[in-house]
């Protein structure tokens, strides 16, 4: 005989108030008089928000989808699961009330700032995202045309799965694949329904195994006051590592503009996606034969190289570029290429220090 396990929804709803779940997939609210408002993540709400909040009765209700419910239904609706499923959900990432807003405050940063394996529904979210996103870049012109202004081939645009964010397409793409709006915001890809973190920029994913595992992206506006690189939340992985492996020498760059152009030039490279190096990194890299440092030239970059050629190490050297801050800006010249084999060739016939 199977035993039916009950649920006390009464004492769920208590344990998790529906405007702390809510907040919780990057839902901003505002008091609307004795209830809460917020932009619906069921449409695209670019009007005013229609998404209703009532504590009193743990209850949310949208204006303009006309649906509605506790907050059960709201994270089966979010995670595209069932009852069950999402009860489980909502008991495992938030044990109590009383820990609740202790609970909130402390985790959230922590999922952040480590690298965490991403569920079925995540991966399958941040392949959608690649796919329309490189979709986006070859049908649009200007961003198009910027990246083969960067020095970069057709050839290398496809086999890296380049792409380039409108902004205000990801929901309704995830929504005619049936994937959960959910497990986008989870990831970093959207926050506030519709609105897309990466939206106006070119993006770059890091593929392993065939498979996307993060982005980052570049604004195309130099004038905007916005951070240049943007990447989705966690640990910035190490840029090309399936494409290295079995090298016995490697090209460390700062920049992903750096490392496709290597890349383009058939170089086994990898990018820091900046200048530090965390501790795992430099373990990964510890076990190549031969590292080649060539981060840029500024002074940041050339205090990071000197650090990493420490680190590393007998089996770690520098290299010079001769009038050039960093690769992309090499890729620029007519000769760019030749004088980068040059460079390379001159390092590997120095003697020994």
């Amino acid at each position: 005989m199977t035993t039916v396990c009950r649920i006390d929804t009464d004492a769920l709803k208590r344990d998790h108030p529906v405007e702390e779940v809510v907040s919780r997939y990057g839902i901003e609210l505002q008091r609307s008089g004795s209830g809460l408002v917020g932009r619906c993540p069921f449409h695209d709400d670019g009007g005013r928000p229609n998404l209703y909040l009532y504590p009193a009765t743990q209850s949310w209700y949208c204006y303009r989808c006309s649906i509605g419910g506790d907050v059960i239904s709201f994270v089966e609706r979010m995670e595209g699961v069932g009852f069950r499923e999402a009860v489980n959900r909502l008991t495992e990432e938030v044990p109590s009330s009383s820990r609740l807003l202790h609970h909130s405050r402390r985790a959230a940063p922590t999922r952040r700032s480590r690298t965490r394996a991403l569920g079925p529904d995540e991966r399958a979210c941040l392949a959608a995202a690649v796919d329309l996103y490189h979709n986006r870049l070859i049908t649009d012109p200007a961003a198009l045309a910027y990246v083969r202004e960067r020095g970069l081939d057709q050839h290398t645009i496809e086999e890296r799965r380049l792409g380039y964010v409108a902004g205000d397409e990801l929901a309704a793409f995830l929504r005619m694949r049936r994937l959960p709006a959910g497990a986008a915001m989870r990831i970093g890809l959207l926050r506030q329904a519709s609105h897309e973190l990466l939206a106006g920029r070119v993006v770059v994913p890091e593929i392993r195994l065939g498979q996307p595992i993060w982005l980052i992206g570049r604004t195309l506006d130099p004038h905007v006051d916005v951070p240049k690189y943007l990447g989705l939340p966690g640990h910035k992985p190490l840029l090309g590592w399936d494409g290295v492996r079995g090298s016995p020498e490697v090209i460390l760059v700062e920049g992903v503009f750096d490392w496709l152009i290597l890349v383009s030039w058939g170089y086994p490279a990898l990018a820091l996606v900046g200048t530090y190096a965390r501790p795992g990194v430099l373990r990964a890299l510890a076990g190549c034969e031969r590292v080649i440092v060539l981060l840029d030239s500024d002074e940041a970059g050339q205090v990071a190289s000197k650090s990493l050629v420490c680190a590393l190490g007998q089996q770690a050297t520098t290299v010079t570029l001769p009038g050039v801050k960093d690769v992309a800006e090499l890729a620029t010249l007519p000769n760019g290429r030749h004088i980068f084999a040059r460079a390379i060739e001159d390092r590997e016939l120095a003697p020994a220090a």
